[in-house]
């Protein structure tokens, strides 16, 4: 966590169409990764305003590799992920909600679509988490930019 750690026990629960059981994961918990929400946010914050990761490694007390790695996979799926950012952000809102000027990378495109997406959320629905807890919900995994289904 940002913050120290936290010792968590996901629960598990049995999906009744297929049966099978699924690790059920807190929302600032992203999945298949160690470190919160708010941890990796603020990494990716940092990247989008052209610091490099082991200057954010560094100051979020991360190794660089690790730091490295959320870069990467975040970029590798910017697209996938802004795209599902949009998405839910019309569905929740309007177009007129989202960015109306060209970003300057995939990256910072992704983060100001997720930015207007958990915004839409908030309006419509209140308060209920972080931002980055929202773009987790969302996007189903904020790393992954694929919703999770249902």
């Amino acid at each position: 966590m940002r913050h120290g750690s936290r010792l968590l026990r996901p629960r598990r629960g049995v999906c009744r169409s297929c049966a099978r059981t699924h690790v059920l994961l807190p929302a600032f918990c992203v999945p298949r990764r160690r470190d919160g929400v708010e941890v990796i946010g603020a990494a990716l914050l940092a990247a989008a305003g052209g610091e490099g990761h082991r200057t954010i490694a560094a100051r979020l007390d991360r190794p660089p590799g690790t730091v490295r790695g959320w870069l990467r996979a975040f970029a590798a799926r910017a697209d996938p992920i802004r795209q599902c950012a949009v998405s839910c952000t019309v569905e929740l809102s309007d177009a007129d909600a989202l960015p109306r000027r060209l970003a300057s990378s995939p990256t910072v495109a992704a983060l100001e679509a997720l930015g207007c997406a958990a915004r839409a959320c908030r309006l419509r629905f209140g308060p209920r988490g972080s931002p980055w807890e929202l773009t987790v919900a969302l996007t189903g995994g904020l790393l992954h930019g694929t919703p999770s289904p249902g």
